[in-house]
């Protein structure tokens, strides 16, 4: 589906459409909200307003195809790295490029599935090229502690060490790996840190 569905619909009314803009160059906004099977429970009504021919999507995919994604791509990723994020050009919003993201969640009572969202796309110079470390350091994702054990599992250390280090019980880093590689859908320390890196890259 073409990116040129986009539509900023009349009754969309110009103040409404600007402060969309306007949020969307600020930070992340949820578009919608899926379920395992990407069945969607909740789509964020001004991000509705433009869509056309996607107001009455009640399919994450559907709303994806609208957005201009390619899906085939997109499932592929998922399917192997238990995510995706990609830059879009929306034409219809006067040549703006969009971050979009779709990632997994999970909560109380068995509620989990997956999360659109979006948000504009700044293209910087290229900036200092930064290591694993910095990049991790930098991540908005993991709490302060959270970040420490990051930090050192990226230099190879083991749970035990980190403990020592840290001054902390080896039953609790394994608790904070393990909530951190759920958070990022990875399967080893390696991808872990090749997913946190780069998701703080993306949002820099």
């Amino acid at each position: 589906m073409k990116v040129s569905q986009l539509s900023t619909e009349r009754d969309f009314g110009t103040s409404s459409y600007d402060l969309v803009l306007a949020a969307i160059d600020r930070s992340s906004i949820g578009v919608a909200v899926c379920g395992r099977d990407f069945t969607v429970h909740f789509l964020n009504p001004a991000i509705n307003r433009f869509l056309s021919g996607g107001a009455d999507a009640t399919h994450g995919l559907a709303i994806l195809g609208v957005l201009g994604v390619d899906v085939d791509v997109a499932m592929s990723e998922i399917a192997s790295q238990g995510s995706w994020a990609g830059v879009i050009d929306v034409d219809t919003l006067g040549n703006v490029e969009l971050y979009v993201t779709v990632e997994p969640f999970d909560g109380a009572n068995n509620a989990a599935g997956w999360l659109i969202t979006a948000r504009r796309y700044v293209e910087r110079a290229a900036p200092v090229s930064l290591t694993d470390a910095q990049l991790i350091a930098l991540s908005g994702k993991l709490t302060a502690r959270e970040r420490e054990v990051m930090l050192a599992l990226q230099e190879g250390a083991s749970n035990k060490a980190i403990a020592l280090r840290l001054a902390i019980s080896p039953r609790t880093v394994e608790f904070h790996r393990a909530r951190i590689m759920q958070r990022f859908a990875a399967t080893s320390v390696v991808e872990l840190v090749r997913k946190v890196a780069g998701d703080a890259l993306a949002t820099m």
